[in-house]
């Protein structure tokens, strides 16, 4: 640590050991953290490197994201253990498993990336709901691939669920009521390419 007329300046380094590291959407596992001081107290360099947790991603496959860069510029990349595609490594990053196969990578992209921006934006949607008197206002994605939506969703009267999806590909919009008449028991309309009238009874197991 030294003061001269340009202010506090710190030299030398902190390591943690470990830790937690929030990018993507995800709670990531810190394997390498170090912070590199040569001047101001608030423009370290940074060297972090934090991993899903591998109990949770298929096929032992370690994929992460590393940062580095002075701490108002920070640099972010994937990287993944063996070496993959960017598409391949978020992907494992993301949701745990490899693309599917039975999807394009666009597609299976922008869906995992609308995902993320989603649930990023659950906080903001609730809020809006209580200022509107929507009680349990949520956004959220449903489906896979070429039929994935984005769905808001809501209860604008005590056991009256209404939910509007748009399909992130196509469009299509598609309207549902559900109306709980007893505990358990629902009532459920939906309005979309086709017409839906169903009765609805949940098990517990």
């Amino acid at each position: 640590m030294a003061q001269d007329k340009q202010g506090l300046g710190l030299n030398g380094q902190i390591n943690i050991p470990d830790g937690r590291f929030h990018a993507y959407g995800q709670d990531l596992i810190v394997r390498k953290g170090e912070l590199l001081f040569s001047g101001p107290p608030d423009q370290p360099l940074l060297n972090i490197e934090a991993i899903r947790n591998p109990d949770a991603t298929e096929d032992d496959v370690i994929a992460g994201v590393r940062v580095t860069g002075s701490a108002d510029q920070p640099k972010a990349e994937i990287f993944s253990d063996p070496v993959m595609s960017q598409q391949e490594a978020l992907s494992y990053l993301l949701r745990g498993q490899g693309l599917s196969s039975g999807q394009s990578d666009s597609a299976a992209m922008t869906s995992m990336l609308i995902g993320m921006g989603v649930a990023q934006s659950g906080q903001v949607v609730g809020k809006i709901g209580e200022t509107f008197g929507v009680s349990n206002l949520a956004l959220d994605t449903e489906g896979v691939g070429d039929s994935s939506q984005v769905v808001v969703s809501g209860y604008v009267l005590p056991g009256l669920q209404v939910k509007y999806g748009v399909g992130i590909f196509d469009s299509l919009a598609t309207l549902t009521l559900r109306y709980r008449l007893m505990p358990k028991l629902y009532v459920e309309a939906v309005s979309g390419i086709d017409q839906a009238l169903d009765l609805l009874y949940q098990f517990e197991f």
